[in-house]
C-alpha cells in the first residue's frame, strides 16, 4: 500500500503547471498507482488520465541527490542523450516526468534472437561513446558534476562495501591476508584512467526501451571517472550476462570508435581489453556487495538470485587477469560455501 504522505505529495505535484507536458496535464481525479522501485529508496508513481500518463518521482525533502538528478537529467537531455523529459519539478523532492513504460533492456533481451541482442548492445555502445566524448567535453565546460569524482578513495569504498556486506555478512567469512594489498593495487591502477562522464550504474535495468529506442535512467550518481567502468557494467552485467564472443565483438567495436578519433593508444586492443578486465573485477565486486546488502538488510530477496551470475563474472575476470591470488582464493572459498544457497 502506498504511504498516504507520498500520495499527498503526488497530489500536490498534480496541481501543475503543465505547459511542458504534451496533451496538457492531470486533474485531481487522475489515477495514481505505485511502481516497482528495484534497489531504490525513492518512490515512483504512475499517473493516468484520459489516455495521458506520466511518472512521478518522489524523494521527500529533496536534498543533494535529488538536485543532482534534476541537474544531470537536464544536462544529458541538452547534450543529446535520451533520458526522460521533465514536465514539472518541485525542489521539495517531486519530479513529474515522461512515462517510459515498463520494458527495461533486460526484459527486451530475455527472448531476443542473437541479431536483435547485438543490435541493442550496439545502441548501448553508441550511448557510451557519446558519454565519453561529446558529453565529457560539455561537462568540462559546464562543471555539472561538481566534485563528483570517481577517485581512488571511492574505488576503495566499493571494496570496503564488498568486504562488509558480501564477505563478512553474507558469506560469513573473514577477509583473507593479502586482500587489502590487492584491492589497493586495483584501485590505484583504475584511478589512473582519464576522467570522462561516467554514469556509474550503466546496466540493463537502468536502460529503458520505448518505441524501440533506448532511454537512460538512474543517472543521479554520475561521476567524472573511468569510462571502462560503465563498459564493464554493461558487458559484465549479472542481470543479463553477455556471451564472451559477443562481448569481445562489442569491445573491439568500441575500441575502433575511439581509435578512429586519433592515433592508436600504446598497447593497442590488448591494453584496452586489460583495462576492461580490471574494471570488470571492480564492478562485479561492487555489484555483489549491493546484491547482498539489498537482499539481506533491505529485505529485497529477489536480488539474492543474482549473486551466482555475479560471482561467475568475477571468477571469469580474476582468471583472465591472473594477478590477484588472495582475491581469487577468497572467491573459491565463497563459492564452495554458498553453492545452492539462493536456489
Amino acid at each position: 500500500m502506498t504511504d498516504p504522505d507520498i500520495l499527498e505529495l503526488a497530489g500536490r505535484a498534480l496541481e501543475g503547471p503543465w505547459d511542458r507536458m504534451p496533451g496538457g496535464g492531470f486533474s485531481k481525479q487522475a489515477s495514481v498507482s505505485e511502481m516497482t522501485r528495484g534497489g531504490s529508496d525513492r518512490h515512483f508513481l504512475r499517473v493516468k488520465e484520459d489516455g495521458l500518463s506520466a511518472v512521478v518521482l518522489i524523494q521527500p525533502g529533496g536534498g543533494a541527490e535529488f538536485d543532482r538528478y534534476v541537474r544531470i537529467g537536464d544536462f544529458l537531455r541538452e547534450n543529446g542523450v535520451a533520458v526522460p523529459g521533465f514536465y514539472f519539478v518541485d525542489k521539495g523532492g517531486v519530479v513529474v516526468m515522461e512515462d517510459l513504460g515498463d520494458i527495461h533492456l533486460v526484459d527486451a533481451l530475455e527472448d531476443a534472437d542473437p541479431p536483435v541482442e547485438l543490435a541493442f548492445y550496439r545502441d548501448c555502445i553508441d550511448i557510451l561513446y557519446r558519454l565519453q566524448t561529446s558529453v565529457t567535453r560539455a561537462e568540462k565546460e559546464t562543471g555539472v558534476l561538481g566534485d563528483m569524482v570517481f577517485s581512488e578513495e571511492v574505488l576503495l569504498g566499493e571494496t570496503d562495501y564488498l568486504a562488509r556486506e558480501f564477505v563478512v555478512h553474507y558469506a560469513g567469512l573473514p577477509v583473507p591476508e593479502g586482500w587489502d594489498a590487492e584491492r589497493r593495487t586495483l584501485a590505484a591502477e583504475l584511478a589512473l584512467h582519464p576522467l570522462v562522464f561516467m554514469h556509474r550504474d550503466f546496466q540493463s535495468r537502468n536502460i529503458m526501451v520505448k518505441d524501440g529506442t533506448l532511454r537512460i535512467v538512474d543517472f543521479q550518481t554520475a561521476h567524472r571517472g573511468l569510462g571502462m567502468y560503465d563498459v564493464a557494467s554493461l558487458l559484465k552485467d549479472p542481470y543479463h550476462p553477455v556471451e564472451p564472443g559477443t562481448r569481445k565483438t562489442l569491445l573491439m567495436e568500441l575500441y575502433y570508435r575511439f581509435t578512429g578519433d586519433g592515433p592508436e593508444p600504446e598497447g593497442g586492443f590488448e591494453a584496452f581489453n586489460d583495462r576492461f578486465v580490471l574494471a570488470g573485477i571492480q564492478r562485479n565486486m561492487q555489484a555483489l556487495a549491493a546484491f547482498a546488502f539489498l537482499g539481506l538488510k533491505k529485505g529485497k530477496k529477489e536480488f539474492l538470485e543474482f549473486i551466482d551470475p555475479g560471482l561467475a563474472l568475477l571468477e571469469e575476470g580474476l582468471a583472465e587477469s591472473n594477478r590477484f591470488p588472495a582475491t581469487s582464493g577468497l572467491v573459491v572459498t565463497i563459492r564452495e560455501k554458498i553453492t545452492g544457497r539462493n536456489k
